[in-house]
């Protein structure tokens, strides 16, 4: 039916409806729908081009079309439903990226997909222009929302401004009805962006994107589930950006660093009273932690990262008092709590031998831990899983040793 309405020139309100319909049916079904909806359909002619391509074509014509006059419209009747397609639009692109990569990665053997390197630099070409759009909305709507000003840091932005003839409010230009961080567009364009950064080696779009930090440190901050959940999204543009010096740095301008931090503990806190949480649950919350573990090693590693903060060391102490499960975990668990021991070597590799010394008792709680963990990971049914975790736990008990002999 899809496939039957877009090539009869359907209406706006049809575009509309099979917009919506294809996300909603990929969001229910993940692993089958993207098959049904993305591979070359044997029946057209083969001078015809692929149906995903005239698919995702038009969606991006849509959404390109449609952000330049959408700030305009952000208190107008019209708002909730334009938002709410382009968010569609968006969520099927997320998902045609994730179908294309899987196909390339010859994940998908049964499944006949092949199109044109020609239309595939077109829609490469095509896609970028239509994130380069996003990235600008974003940074409109954002500024719309909270001061009418780009990069500004958490303490300017609200509250009250000083002035020579007194204390007045902050401006802004928020929607009536619609506040930014409770809107699916903007949950959407964020993480069909940070897939696609994250996946398209794009310096420009990088940098462009670093320029989204306020927000995107803002949003992770203020998200509170089972509302919009921007924290992972945020997480996987972030792995892209941080290539960037900009991203770097405008990460630690925003405090980003001691924002995921405190995620980093509260998801250690959650995981260690795993009696309240399913597998899949505790699952979720490792592989958020994962992401920001990456993300901190990256700021560490990054050659523009000058000096580090000796608040950063407050992971060293989360790590050290974490508690490994009596039980068997899901490996997903047992892989984070791996990357938190690599996180303090790395840490504890870079400080001065004063701070080594000041942290010598958490060395000592790191190893036992680690030992600890080496027990549950020789446990693990899948061999392969439980060797690629064991080296893990090799190179991390080989950084601890090496501080012990430098201290």
């Amino acid at each position: 039916m899809i496939r039957k309405l877009i090539f009869s020139k359907p209406t706006l309100a049809s575009r509309a409806a099979y917009t919506q319909l294809a996300s909603t049916l990929l969001q229910v079904y993940p692993t089958s729908c993207p098959t049904l909806l993305f591979k070359d359909d044997s029946s057209l002619k083969r001078d015809s081009k692929p149906f995903s391509f005239l698919f995702i074509n038009l969606l991006l014509i849509d959404l390109r079309s449609s952000f330049p006059s959408l700030l305009s419209k952000l208190n107008s009747s019209d708002y909730p439903s334009v938002s709410l397609r382009l968010a569609a639009a968006l969520d099927i692109i997320s998902s045609f990226i994730g179908f294309l990569l899987r196909s390339l990665d010859n994940e998908l053997d049964s499944v006949s997909f092949s199109m044109p390197p020609d239309l595939l630099l077109r829609l490469r070409k095509d896609i970028a222009e239509t994130m380069s759009l996003t990235i600008e909305y974003l940074r409109d709507r954002w500024d719309a929302s909270v001061a009418g000003a780009s990069g500004l840091h958490p303490s300017a932005r609200a509250g009250t401004s000083a002035t020579s003839e007194g204390t007045r409010l902050t401006l802004t230009w928020e929607s009536m009805t619609d506040s930014v961080n409770t809107d699916p567009l903007i949950l959407a364009g964020i993480r069909t962006l940070a897939i696609w950064i994250r996946e398209d080696e794009n310096e420009n779009l990088r940098n462009e994107s670093a320029g989204l930090m306020d927000m995107l440190v803002e949003l992770y901050k203020t998200s509170s589930p089972p509302a919009l959940d921007f924290r992972y999204p945020i997480l996987l543009a972030l792995e892209g950006i941080m290539s960037t010096d900009d991203g770097v740095e405008g990460f630690l301008g925003q405090d980003g660093w001691r924002i995921v931090a405190q995620d980093l503990e509260a998801i250690l806190r959650n995981i260690g009273n795993n009696q309240n949480m399913d597998g899949l649950s505790q699952a979720s919350e490792a592989s958020r932690g994962l992401e920001i573990v990456r993300i901190l090693l990256t700021v560490l590693d990054h050659h523009s990262t000058s000096s580090r903060s000796e608040d950063w060391m407050t992971a060293i102490t989360s790590a050290s008092s974490m508690k490994v499960p009596s039980d068997s975990p899901p490996p997903k668990v047992l892989e984070f709590q791996i990357a938190m021991l690599q996180l303090s070597a790395a840490l504890l590799s870079e400080a001065p031998v004063s701070m080594q010394k000041r942290y010598a008792s958490s060395s000592t709680a790191l190893s036992g831990i680690l030992s600890q963990l080496k027990v549950l990971v020789n446990g693990i049914s899948n061999k392969t899983e439980s060797r690629e975790l064991l080296e893990l736990l090799e190179d991390v008990a080989l950084d601890l040793g090496n501080l012990r002999v430098s201290g």
